[in-house]
């Protein structure tokens, strides 16, 4: 019996050609109301070669997507970040998401235990003590910009999961180094420097205030390291990721190496932590029924009810605000995605939001309905906040959790109001997903 013969790869000359002229275009991809934007009429492929940058296939087919998550050692994320952002001068080549193939995944092996379900019931606690030290200084009954609530909360959670209980006076230098870090990469100084990046070939030039922050930082946190390695029972019945990870077979690296890591763990989720808690508290505001079903739960004390529907909250609210609307990899060799041939140095972009909001995945995909994630738990190959594949998110449980005990113990004791004006929008002429004038709210005593 013959086989059926193997169609030959396609090659991205062969696909549709996004025109020079309409490259500003490529916006309305990564904002919400993605099915409005007047590219989709090319396809759910096309292909782009700006000038000076690699050629580009911007895919939503799904079976493209699942097909490119599943080439783990074909394509690179880090490479994409490289030539595109200035990830790597804030985080160093050396990181976890710059690393692919053998190594990635040697690396990840060690860092992902504090973030597995079964750490993260150990953080709880310190969650709750978080809000509970933070809330009463928040305004009531006026309005408030929640998302610098966010970040009080987000770099608050980390200090303590990332290093636990720290001497008093090291612990204040290592606060203040980190916000001072945080400042210096959200200046407008490291912004315009950024610009740069895309048109200097992947090249950051050097920004000595961020470097100079960044030296402070793992000067403290070294301190840190030392202090844990002269001490070898200081870790016994601790559960920070330091000490899960210093004297046990995890501790692989050495004392720089380790610094630097920890410190991309605190730059990697004290942002993108922030942005998500602004967009929960702006969903929550704007949308009525969603808003009584929590107060609903809060009021009458049921803690599970009010746990598994902010479960679906923050999973909504990931789908229609993610951080990151798209994603991407670059191909290291040259290889061949669901029939596309893809050549050495080409990038593939998955626009997320456009997945999120496509109605063959999701009914009524523009509505905030929680419900849908009551009724389904997340499927991975769809809800893509967090990426998927060997590089999928390291902290993605975490996240989800965190998110769910700090709103679940600010409900506990505040309600959540709208501000006039509808529903807030993202930023403009901003890559990522953040709300427009950090998501004010009111909060109310609970009562």
């Amino acid at each position: 019996m013959s086989e059926t013969p193997v169609a030959d790869p396609i090659t991205l000359r062969q696909l549709p050609r996004l025109r020079a002229r309409d490259f500003g275009q490529l916006g309305g991809l990564l904002r919400p109301g993605t099915h409005s934007s007047p590219l989709l009429h090319l396809g759910k492929r096309f292909v782009l070669a700006p000038p000076g940058l690699p050629t580009m296939l911007v895919t939503h087919d799904m079976d493209d997507v699942r097909a490119l998550f599943a080439h783990q050692d074909d394509f690179s994320l880090g490479q994409v970040l490289s030539r595109l952002s200035s990830h790597d001068r804030m985080f160093g080549k050396q990181t976890l998401i710059f690393l692919d193939g053998p190594e990635h995944r040697r690396e990840r092996k060690l860092f992902s235990p504090p973030f597995q379900h079964k750490a993260l019931t150990s953080y709880e606690d310190l969650m709750v003590e978080v809000v509970r030290r933070e809330l009463p200084s928040w305004p009531v009954g006026e309005p408030l910009e929640f998302l610098r609530m966010g970040y009080d909360l987000a770099i608050g959670v980390l200090l303590g999961v990332v290093f636990g209980d720290v001497a008093p006076g090291r612990a204040e230098r290592l606060k203040h180094a980190v916000h001072e870090w945080f400042g210096a990469i959200e200046s407008r100084g490291f912004l315009a420097v950024t610009l740069l990046t895309p048109l200097f070939g992947g090249y950051t030039p050097p920004y000595p205030p961020l470097g100079r922050r960044q030296a402070e930082v793992d000067v403290v946190i070294l301190e840190e390291i030392a202090a844990r390695r002269s001490d070898p029972g200081y870790a016994a019945e601790r559960s920070d990721v330091l000490s899960r990870y210093v004297g046990t077979e995890l501790d692989q690296h050495d004392d720089a190496a380790l610094a630097r890591n920890l410190r991309g763990i605190l730059l990697g989720a004290y942002e993108t932590t922030a942005i998500t808690l602004g967009w929960i508290a702006v969903m929550l505001a704007g949308h009525p029924e969603a808003l009584a079903a929590v107060d609903a739960a809060a009021d009458s004390g049921d803690r599970a009810r009010l746990d598994a529907y902010l479960d679906a909250v923050v999973a909504e609210t990931m789908r229609l605000r993610p951080v990151s609307p798209f994603t991407g990899r670059r191909a290291i060799r040259d290889t061949v995605v669901n029939g596309v041939r893809i050549p050495k140095g080409a990038m593939v972009l998955v626009p997320i939001l456009l997945i999120h909001e496509s109605p063959q995945h999701y009914p009524d995909p523009m509505t905030f309905r929680p419900e849908r994630f009551l009724e389904n738990r997340i499927n991975g190959h769809l809800w893509l906040t967090f990426g998927a594949g060997p590089h999928r998110c390291l902290g993605a449980q975490f996240a989800l959790a965190e998110a769910r005990v700090l709103f679940r113990t600010i409900l506990e004791q505040r309600r959540i109001e709208p501000v006039p004006g509808g529903l807030e929008p993202p930023r403009r002429f901003h890559t990522g997903l953040s709300p427009a004038a950090n998501g004010r709210v009111i909060l109310r005593e609970r009562g």
